[in-house]
C-alpha cells in the first residue's frame, strides 16, 4: 500500500512541477516587447515628398534622401530578378546544357561537329550540308518529322547529325533539349546497368531521357548488332527497347544515321518499328553514295 501511495504523490508532484512550467512559460510570453529596430530611429525626415507615393523623403547619416517605399519595392524587385536568374540558370541546365552532359558518344570528337567544321570537298557534300541546314532551320521553326542519314562508313552522317543539333541547340529562341545517343553504345551501357545496380544507365532511365529530348540523334543505327551485314537480327529486347524509344516520340523530331538501306534495317527490325522510325522522312533523306571514306584520308609521311 505505501509503495502505490509514494507513486501516486510522485505523479502528484510531476504534475505541479509541470504546471509551474508552463505559467512561467505563459508569464514569458505576456512579457515579450515588440522587435525594436534602432536605426529606424535615426532616419530624418526631409520635408521633401516623393512623387510616386506622396509620403516624406528621408534621409539616413548623410545618405541621400529616398523613399521608404520606393526603398522597399527596389529590394522586392532585386530579390525577384536574383529568382528568375536562379530559374533561368536552372532551365538553361536542364535545356541547352543537355548536348554537353546527357549525350552518349561512342566517338567523343563527334561532340565538337559543327556546320562550319564540316568538309565540302565534293558536289555531294556541299548539296548534304545545304540540306541538313535547311532541315535544322525547319527544326527551328518547329517541324516534328524525322530525319534519316544513310551512307558508307566515315562518309561525314555523324558529323552533319550533331551539326545540326548543335544549329538548334545555339538558335533556339526557347531552350532545347538536344540529345546525341549512339545506339550501339546505349545498349552497352544499359546492358551493363543489369549487373551494375548503381548505373544511372538503367533502361528506365535511359528510355525516358530520350523520349524527354525535343530533338534526337540516333547515331549508327543497325551497329548494335554487332554486325556489318545484316544476317544477325536485333534481338528481341533491342526491339523492344527502340520501340519504347520511338513510340515515346511520336510527336517529336528524331534523327537516325545508319549505313544500312531500309531494306537491311527492315530485316533487323520489325515493319512496324521501321514504320515509326521513318515517319515524315520522305524528302528529308540524306544519302551518301559518292562520298569516299573521310576517315581514311590520313597521310602517314610515307
Amino acid at each position: 500500500m505505501k509503495k502505490n501511495l509514494d507513486s501516486r504523490t510522485a505523479d502528484l508532484l510531476k504534475d505541479v512541477e509541470q504546471k509551474k512550467r508552463d505559467e512561467h512559460a505563459r508569464k514569458e510570453m505576456m512579457d515579450v516587447k515588440p522587435l525594436e529596430f534602432p536605426l529606424l530611429d535615426e532616419l530624418v525626415e526631409t520635408g521633401l515628398i516623393c512623387e510616386k507615393h506622396g509620403c516624406q523623403l528621408v534621409t539616413f547619416k548623410g545618405l541621400k534622401p529616398f523613399c521608404k517605399q520606393c526603398a522597399k519595392e527596389q529590394i522586392e524587385a532585386d530579390n525577384e530578378k536574383l529568382a528568375q536568374d536562379a530559374a533561368a540558370k536552372y532551365h538553361k541546365r536542364t535545356t541547352y546544357d543537355w548536348l554537353r552532359k546527357q549525350s552518349i558518344f561512342s566517338d567523343e570528337s563527334i561532340k565538337y561537329a559543327t556546320f562550319a567544321s564540316y568538309i565540302e570537298d565534293e558536289k555531294e557534300t556541299i548539296e548534304n550540308k545545304k540540306l541538313a541546314r535547311h532541315i535544322a532551320g525547319e527544326y527551328l521553326k518547329g517541324a516534328s518529322y524525322n530525319t534519316v542519314f544513310y551512307g558508307s562508313v566515315g562518309t561525314g552522317k555523324s558529323h552533319l547529325s550533331m551539326a545540326m543539333l548543335q544549329a538548334v541547340n545555339e538558335h533556339s529562341d526557347s531552350f532545347k533539349r538536344c540529345l546525341f545517343v549512339s545506339t550501339d553504345e546505349l545498349m552497352r551501357r544499359i546492358k551493363d546497368s543489369f549487373s551494375n545496380k548503381q548505373s544511372p544507365y538503367t533502361e528506365q532511365a535511359m528510355v525516358e531521357r530520350l523520349i524527354k529530348a525535343d530533338l534526337l540523334v540516333l547515331d549508327d543505327l543497325g551497329a548494335e548488332t554487332g554486325a556489318a551485314s545484316t544476317e544477325n537480327g536485333a534481338t528481341d529486347y533491342t526491339v523492344r527497347t527502340l520501340n519504347a524509344i520511338v513510340n515515346g516520340r511520336m510527336n517529336k523530331p528524331t534523327i537516325f544515321t545508319t549505313n544500312l538501306s531500309s531494306t537491311q534495317l527492315t530485316k533487323m527490325y520489325d515493319k512496324r518499328l521501321m514504320s515509326r522510325m521513318f515517319r515524315g522522312s520522305k524528302g528529308h533523306v540524306i544519302i551518301f553514295e559518292n562520298t569516299r571514306d573521310k576517315r581514311t584520308d590520313i597521310d602517314y609521311g610515307f
